[in-house]
């Protein structure tokens, strides 16, 4: 299951273009299922299931286009008395890419939309005379309950916008931390090597220094020339230790 997510993830116009047949499909489906003639209600749902399947197609590039178009696409499937397929799935997608995707003004109009519709479809339903049968509680029941699945979807896509915030700032922490890591063991090899670099000319200084000593009573020429050589590795020690400073402090 974890394979088929991943493949699906990498290839996301493949699940875009599911989602637009399918609601495409819903539209149709509604369409037929209307009474009567072909005429303006049929052709609204097929119009609402359309608009529905183009969004799907287009909301990953304009996620807010998306989300504005779907709520007008609901309000209006609400307007032509369209079946409750395209609007249910169609706007559950959208209302949780909303959350997930849209700007703080998108999200909170997915918001608005979804606390409306309650009462639109009551009203709605009142106008077909659907619900001419309902008490004022049962109807206030509806307005009230109609719009969870939408708010759900909605908080689901709040969710995971939170969730692939909090998964971003951990691969930022990560990287991060790897980077310190790579700087510290550039700096750990550079201390090994400016150890073992002065153990070796100390080493040689001090076995020059021993021979001049020695020779010194019996040789002053030879054991001035070795006391020069230690000033000379000396003075290449100050300069390879200056080198490695500027490295480290880099």
């Amino acid at each position: 299951m974890y394979r088929l997510h991943a493949w699906f993830l990498r290839r996301p116009g493949i699940g875009d273009g599911a989602w637009a047949m399918g609601l495409f499909l819903l539209g149709w489906w509604a369409a037929a299922g209307r009474p009567g003639p072909v005429g303006p209600p049929q052709l609204g749902c097929l119009a609402v299931g359309c608009g529905f399947a183009v969004l799907m197609l287009v909301r990953r590039r304009h996620p807010g286009l998306a989300v504005l178009g779907g709520i007008a696409l609901g309000f209006g499937q609400l307007a032509v008395g369209a079946g409750p397929g395209p609007l249910q799935v169609g706007c559950l997608v959208l209302a949780r890419w909303a959350g997930c995707f849209g700007s703080p003004r998108v999200a909170l109009a997915a918001l608005a939309g979804a606390l409306a519709v309650g009462p639109l479809a009551v009203a709605r339903g009142l106008a077909d005379g659907g619900l001419g049968s309902f008490s004022a509680g049962q109807l206030l029941l509806v307005s009230v309950t109609y719009p969870v699945p939408f708010l759900l979807c909605w908080a689901w896509g709040l969710w995971s916008r939170a969730r692939r915030a909090e998964l971003a700032a951990l691969a930022d922490r990560a990287a991060t931390a790897r980077a310190a890591l790579a700087r510290e063991a550039v700096r750990a090899r550079m201390a090994e090597e400016l150890h073992d670099v002065i153990t070796h000319d100390l080493t040689a200084m001090t076995v020059q220094a021993g021979g001049a000593r020695y020779v010194l009573p019996v040789n002053p020429r030879l054991a001035g020339e070795a006391v020069h050589g230690i000033g000379d590795q000396g003075r290449r020690v100050l300069t390879e230790l200056a080198r490695l400073e500027r490295v480290l402090s880099s």
